[in-house]
């Protein structure tokens, strides 16, 4: 065979891989925050406790099973779920998980992968939970006790979906195991996967467990999954060890888990030397969330509104860019967003945020590896048909006649009730959601008290002085529906476009512009140029719902 021959054979093989593998698509569904409502009806949260809440408790149940609907409808075998999987880790809702995904796997072949959230495990021994707001068959509320699983207990009942290795994957490890890629063993891999191998010095003499892992489930592709909960010890109380939460994400790795950065490091060098291609994910994001307004926010409200504590440093972000990550997702925030992050070495680190399926906009996402260093991602918004979203209205029918009837106003919107799909019945909790916690936790006085309840019209004249002449813009809205549409894009991004109409954003756009050339030295006016630059930041993020991302290049194209 001639040298020409054999050119052409190579390069047919590469053509023919590369097609292949372009076909393995990635779904990732995220913040699902379960309970088993479907079997245990005494689990139904109030609308009172939804409404103030940055996820629903209850319809999501519903939402999980037409997202796995959808994926299984398009052919895709690999799916990814980056924690928070359950409402707090309570076994009744994770044994329900497990038998969901099980069931998918045998009907349609899939392989799930999950990890850890600061939900699932809540504590990392494990914990039990008194849990208010349960619905009874009349309306009231009442109280029940949960019990809510630990490390040990979750990767054990989770072993199939990562946490452990499958015979079918190609290769398996975590940061604790000794053997190398050539010679791969299944049986030494399941050695080593015990729980007992994969702890580490939290601090002092107490030890931990890391629940990351790589796997090549199919030839050429590895999912990297990075464990970024560290829970801080306690207070002893009763004898017992408490620890905080996990919520803060990956700001604490460098500290109390460097032996991931590590790892991360030798990973990434052999996926590029073996050219497999690498996708990271973890539930808590890598990179700025906030489109550039988490400056501005910090500013005007302080340090804590937007979530800004859990917006990892700059050094945290340089520190896995160093260690060669260039593509990662990430949960935790029920927001949809893509945050890019230059490092030192010139390369840029992309976090790619899926949104919750339990909140707002509900929606996932699919990620289609072209090749080691090209990307697509889709967006899939949940506004089809979601049987079993609408189970409880009834329920919630009694809840709001049993408080009236009680003598307290109920706080939700009955008219979400109404309500002819899920995303809408999202978009209303969300509503009451601005209404009942962000407005009044979040926003200074003079927004809480005034601009909220101002029209369009009187924002207008306020800041110009005098009433506007010669207005062809629509002013006829108000302030709390200025706020809505500024929380809507920042937890939708450009999706929350659907629910802001050209007409009312050109209105705000005139407001906005009138405001910056204000002579009216207010602090309304001050408010109002605040929200006008955030509210830009998040028009002007980059693009988040279908785009593509090329590492060769570092460039970022929406469609």
């Amino acid at each position: 065979m001639n040298i020409r021959n054999i050119l052409l054979i190579l390069l047919l093989t590469s053509m023919i891989s590369r097609y292949s593998f372009a076909q393995q698509q990635i779904a990732f569904i995220s913040d699902a925050h379960i309970q088993n409502v479907a079997d245990h009806p005494e689990l139904v949260r109030s609308m009172e406790v939804q409404v103030q809440s940055t996820r629903l408790f209850n319809e999501n149940y519903y939402a999980l099973l037409a997202a796995l609907e959808d994926v299984a409808r398009r052919g895709i075998s690999l799916v990814v779920l980056p924690g928070d999987l359950t409402d707090n880790g309570q076994y009744v809702n994770q044994s329900k998980i497990k038998e969901i995904l099980d069931a998918y796997s045998a009907r349609h072949g899939m392989r799930f992968f999950v990890t850890t959230g600061n939900h699932d495990p809540a504590r990392p021994f494990g914990s039990q939970n008194e849990e208010h707001d349960f619905l009874r068959p009349d309306g009231t509320r009442g109280t029940q006790t949960n019990h809510c699983a630990g490390y040990e207990a979750q990767m054990k009942c989770y072993s199939s979906f990562g946490f452990s290795p499958q015979p079918s994957d190609i290769y398996w490890e975590t940061p604790f195991t000794s053997y190398q890629y050539e010679g791969y063993d299944y049986a030494q891999a399941v050695a080593e996967s015990r729980i007992d191998k994969r702890k580490y010095v939290l601090c002092d003499s107490l030890q931990a467990i890391d629940a990351s892992y790589l796997v090549e489930p199919v030839e050429g592709l590895w999912l990297l999954a990075i464990d970024g909960g560290v829970y801080l010890p306690g207070p002893v109380k009763n004898g017992i060890q408490t620890y905080q939460g996990s919520g803060i994400g990956h700001n604490l790795v460098p500290a109390y888990k460097p032996f991931l950065l590590q790892w991360i490091r030798e990973v990434t060098a052999e996926a590029k030397q073996r050219g497999k291609t690498l996708v990271t994910f973890s539930h808590y994001p890598l990179a700025d969330f906030n489109d550039g307004a988490s400056p501005l926010v910090e500013q005007a409200w302080g340090p804590t509104k937007f979530d800004l504590q859990r917006v990892p440093s700059a050094e945290v972000t340089e520190a896995f860019l160093e260690a060669g990550l260039r593509l990662h997702v990430a949960g935790h925030m029920h927001i949809n967003d893509t945050g890019i992050k230059q490092g030192k070495n010139g390369k840029c680190l992309y976090n790619i945020q899926v949104p919750s399926i339990a909140t707002c906009l509900p929606a996932y996402k699919i990620l289609t590896a072209e090749d080691a260093t090209h990307f697509r991602v889709e967006t899939v918004i949940l506004d089809g048909p979601v049987p079993g979203y609408d189970s409880f209205f009834n329920l919630y029918e009694k809840e709001y006649q049993a408080d009236s009837t009680a003598g307290k106003h109920p706080i939700w919107s009955k008219e979400a009730l109404q309500s002819k799909t899920y995303a809408e019945f999202c978009d209303w909790q969300f509503r009451d959601l601005v209404r009942v916690r962000f407005i009044p936790n979040d926003l200074p006085a003079v927004v809480r008290k005034d601009l909220v309840n101002m029209s369009g019209f009187q924002l207008l004249t306020h800041v110009q002085g005098q009433q506007p002449t010669n207005i062809d813009r629509d002013l006829n809205w108000d302030g709390f529906q200025l706020i809505l549409d500024l929380y809507r894009l920042r937890y939708a991004d450009k999706l929350a476009l659907r629910w802001i109409p050209e007409k009312r954003l050109a209105a705000y756009r005139t407001v906005f512009k009138a405001a910056r050339s204000s002579s009216v030295n207010t602090e309304l006016t001050k408010r109002l140029c605040e929200i006008a630059d955030i509210f830009d930041c998040f028009l002007q993020g980059e693009p988040s719902n279908n785009f593509t991302i090329d590492l060769e290049t570092d460039r970022i194209t929406g469609k």
